[in-house]
């Protein structure tokens, strides 16, 4: 179970209109920029608005998409002499549903605004020219376009100094304003982005998870030993009254979670920078390095301590009702070395999902995972004797969480290395893992099944791990239509031989690319039917190159997915598109026998 890891990632595209005019790409949204003056004086400050609008069902991705690799809808200003543009203000996305997609997207759709404050200089008198590029990817229900970008200026009068002006626009802004409050206020009262997820069961998942998480990190030596201590002192206060020991541990928890939530609502609200700062590979790779790094202090290479003085604030200094708030306030400090790593790939989740209520939901959640153990042993602590004292077995635990923190390490790298080599890296962590800490660690504890607890372990990292290589080998062997690199001579040599064409135009963003490879030409029946064709795979990803400009030409392809068949007398016999999606295998497979026999005249749809 990865938290980081959203549900599916999404983009593709087809032929941009101004490069190749002589393909009906549609006219997707309109630009235009407006100033909230009507004239500008040096050293004038004001704003520069750029409304974008959408036509018909298509919609572009929001500045901070809900998938890591998704392309963001971003404004650039041109450089201009004696101005100096802030950093650009975004509306917040609408959260929708798509076919191609299990989980929602965030994306624009209908009219938006993004503004940005403006300083001017010294400017000389007479005329301003002000200009930017919006730069977005289009999509619809089934099929994108290629990420592409529109230009936009606006002439404004420079006067002198001392001239009077006017406010223009304003209810443009007001309504972009507006707008982001409504949009933000939805999500924290219905639950948007929430309502989705809990559609397709991604978040009670994600939240069972983090609640057992939340469990699992008392066991590190950074939380346990803080436990009796905490215990002792709900003793002290509650004069064997189990109401109030009930209540004060209800306080710890209270602090806690107080403390949990502020930091998942700041991470979410400050989300935008490292949700872009995510799409940088040496930030991914910076993560994935700190991981490493706590997993080298949990196999004993380095300890990371806590200054003694905090230690005694969670500690219980403290007296009353306060005194169990200001210590469930100050634990998750105390405890930081050991749940750190835990909490930033959470924090990173939360970040790309840039929703408040997501970030306090789920940190709340983390937090009464971690209190509920106070809870019960506060309550009813005057029956409870004795804990397994902390020992050699809490160095177990930490190899454990550093099995854990190393596989963490392997998932934020996965789009830096081939898929191959991710899925050896990480079901070999995990299998060796599960031996170390199962079978060969020589840990002992005072109380008998520990031994018991060390077995299952490591037999669940062993199972996941094997599990992990064998699914990736099952899918690697499974039947497949056999491509080849798209090749001209060989498009040549099939029709002059009279053998049919199957061509797959696709992308390596195209998510429907991906799907109509698994559902349509992994199955049985066109396996079997693609046995007579010459089976050709046509990369478009790198849509500026040339070879990709001139396949574009050449076949008209205006988008991706694109699949064609030319049949055995070399003439296109029918091609395909976002329709694929829905197909069932055995139609497509009738549609290609057909195409092999050319049983009917030609027909192209």
């Amino acid at each position: 179970m990865r938290i980081v890891q959203l549900a599916m990632v999404f983009a593709f595209f087809a032929l941009p209109g101004m490069a190749q005019p002589q393909i009906n790409t549609p006219k997707v949204l309109s630009v235009d920029a407006f100033l909230s003056v009507d004239k500008i004086r040096p050293g004038d400050k004001f704003k520069i608005g750029v409304e974008f609008t959408l036509h018909g069902k298509w919609h572009i991705n929001s500045h901070v998409p809900s998938e890591e690799f998704l392309i963001p809808t971003a404004v650039t200003f041109t450089e201009a002499k004696d101005v100096q543009f802030g950093e650009p203000a975004y509306p917040a996305g609408e959260s929708r549903k798509f076919a191609f997609s299990e989980t929602p997207l965030s994306v624009y759709e209908g009219t938006s605004v993004i503004w940005a404050d403006v300083q001017a200089e010294d400017l000389q008198t007479g005329e301003l020219l002000l200009s930017g590029k919006l730069n977005y990817q289009a999509c619809n229900d089934m099929s994108c376009l290629a990420p592409t970008g529109q230009a936009f200026q606006i002439a404004v009068p420079v006067v002198a100094a001392g001239t009077n002006i006017s406010q223009i626009n304003q209810d443009k802004f007001a309504s972009h304003a507006g707008k982001l409050s409504a949009l933000a206020g939805e999500r924290a009262q219905s639950g948007n982005e929430i309502g989705k997820l809990i559609s397709g069961s991604g978040l009670l998942l994600a939240l069972g998870f983090i609640f057992l998480g939340g469990l699992a990190l008392n066991l590190t030596p950074c939380v346990y030993p803080i436990i009796p201590i905490t215990i002792s002192f709900f003793v002290g206060q509650s004069s064997g009254k189990m109401s109030r020991s009930f209540f004060l541990a209800l306080v710890y928890i209270l602090g806690m979670s107080l403390t949990y939530s502020a930091l998942g609502v700041v991470a979410a609200m400050t989300g935008g920078l490292l949700g872009s700062s995510l799409q940088n590979p040496m930030v991914t790779l910076g993560i994935a390095v700190v991981f490493l790094a706590f997993a080298a202090s949990m196999f004993g290479a380095f300890e990371i301590r806590v200054p003694t003085f905090l230690n005694n604030l969670a500690g219980g200094s403290k007296q009353g009702v306060f005194g169990s708030l200001f210590m469930g306030l100050t634990v998750g400090i105390v405890a930081a070395p050991c749940i750190g790593p835990f909490v930033l790939s959470l924090l990173t989740y939360v970040a790309v999902q840039g929703d408040p209520f997501i970030g306090f939901l789920l940190f709340f959640v983390l937090s009464l995972g971690l209190g509920l153990p106070f809870l019960i042993l506060g309550t009813f602590s005057g029956s409870v004797k004795n804990l397994p004292r902390s020992g050699e077995w809490m160095n177990w635990v930490k190899k454990v969480f550093g099995v854990v923190m190393i596989a963490i390490a392997i998932y934020f790298i996965s789009s830096l290395i081939p898929q191959k080599i991710y899925v050896a890296l990480l079901s070999v962590s995990l299998i060796l893992g599960g031996l170390l800490v199962g079978f060969i660690d020589k840990s002992t504890a005072s109380f008998a099944w520990f031994g018991g607890i060390k077995k299952i372990v490591g037999i669940a990292l062993i199972s996941y791990g094997a599990w992990n290589a064998t699914d990736a080998w099952l899918s690697a062997n499974a039947p497949h239509v056999s491509w080849e690199a798209y090749d001209e001579v060989q498009v040549t040599e099939a029709k002059a031989s009279g053998k049919p064409i199957l061509i797959d135009f696709y992308a390596d963003w195209c998510l429907p690319c991906k799907q109509i490879d698994h559902d349509i030409f992994g199955a049985i029946a066109v396996v079997d039917a693609s046995a007579g064709f010459v089976t050709l795979k046509a990369d478009l990803t790198k849509e500026d190159s040339e070879m990709v400009t001139n396949l574009r030409n050449h076949y008209q392809v205006r988008g991706v997915p694109t699949i064609i068949l030319i049949d055995k007398n070399g003439q296109e016999y029918r091609r395909f598109t976002d329709e694929l999606v829905h197909m069932v295998p055995e139609e497509f497979a009738k549609l290609m026998a057909e195409a092999g026999g050319a049983v009917a005249a030609n027909h192209v749809e």
